[in-house]
């Protein structure tokens, strides 16, 4: 009976023991998602080295604020300035953008220019600005990339040749964006983009023609660009250099999942455009180097289709921008998932 006493004794010890050790791991574990929530201080302040990549914005805003109280003896005085608050463009006018001529307002005039409508043929049949010739972006890719016999038969049939001013404008998807990095690789030097596309054209004014225009056939020769276009040959030698900073254009999820290295920054466009058109270049000239990048580096920008739009918005910004295209990067060694 004693021996069943002392038995029974010992378990209900093990058991508590084995419960103290339950609860000191469950402290310990909802202590550090505690630190982690508190922005990774023990005491809750704000911690300027832990960017929560899930609002880098407001993160960074966050910073300037403590880095303004820290220069202030530790008084903050008020909530730092969110670029989301920028001033807007005024009116149309190309101001402030350290590479103006990549961008033309749609109350610009377009005398000389060789407008190329990139939208699908039934779209372009069914109105476009009157001069425009219709150059389908798609028709430039092979299975979704970039394919420079493709490319170049199109640009033939449009009449494009290497003198020519060209104004690219579309409708609301990539296609303007990625027609602007594919005729940059292409070789062609005088690009520019309509700014907000076809509907700001129509909002300035434009009367729509459904009359197309007759043109000779160029004799256009592809001559690219490689340094605007990262390959399976040529990433690693990329990756190696050591003013390299790596963008990435997807939304955070697809960040979140796997990405280009650990050094990838994440940068949706969407940060950068609104109702299909660029913010001004105060905006921009802010969020970007909110992101520490520096102009007399490269920076290589992936996750197609929204990397197109990221590389026009650096290029315009005074950037030098390369471009990734398609996901091919994944099967790489240099490509670090967070799934296990």
């Amino acid at each position: 009976m004693m021996g069943g006493a002392i038995s029974f004794i010992r378990r209900l010890n093990m058991a508590a023991g084995v419960a103290l050790v339950i609860f000191l791991l469950t402290a310990l574990y909802l202590n550090i998602i505690l630190s982690i929530a508190l922005a990774g201080t023990e005491t809750g302040e704000f911690c300027p080295d832990c960017p929560d990549w899930t609002d880098l914005d407001g993160w960074l805003a966050k910073r300037d604020a403590y880095e303004k109280a820290q220069l202030n003896g530790g008084q903050q005085n008020g909530p730092a300035s969110n670029p989301s608050t920028a001033s807007a463009k005024v009116g149309d006018e190309m101001k402030g953008y350290p590479v103006p001529e990549l961008l033309t307002a749609a109350t610009a005039s377009r005398n000389g220019m060789v407008i190329l409508d990139v939208r699908p043929p039934k779209d372009y049949q069914g109105g476009h600005i009157p001069g425009a010739r219709n150059l389908y972006w798609k028709d430039l890719q092979k299975d979704g990339r970039l394919d420079l016999g493709y490319a170049g038969r199109a640009l033939q049939k449009a009449g494009v040749n290497d003198s020519d001013r060209l104004l690219i404008y579309g409708g609301s998807d990539e296609g303007p964006f990625y027609a602007f990095w594919a005729l940059c690789y292409l070789g062609l030097e005088n690009v520019s983009l309509l700014d907000g596309g076809l509907e700001a054209a129509m909002l300035a004014g434009a009367k729509l023609d459904t009359y197309a225009p007759a043109f000779p056939e160029s004799n256009y020769t592809i001559h690219t660009r490689p340094w605007l276009l990262v390959t399976e040959d040529n990433l690693d030698s990329f990756l190696n250099l050591s003013d390299l900073e790596v963008l990435d254009a997807r939304d955070f999820v697809d960040y979140g999942k796997s990405k280009l290295s650990n050094a990838a920054i994440p940068l949706s466009p969407d940060k950068l455009y609104e109702d299909s058109k660029i913010k001004d270049a105060a905006f921009l000239e802010e969020l970007l180097n909110r992101r520490g990048l520096n102009k007399e580096g490269t920076q290589l920008v992936y996750g197609t289709p929204q990397a197109y739009s990221l590389f026009y918005s650096l290029k315009l910004t005074g950037y030098n921008a390369t471009l990734l295209e398609g996901d091919w990067w994944k099967e790489t060694r240099w490509a670090v998932s967070e799934i296990k």
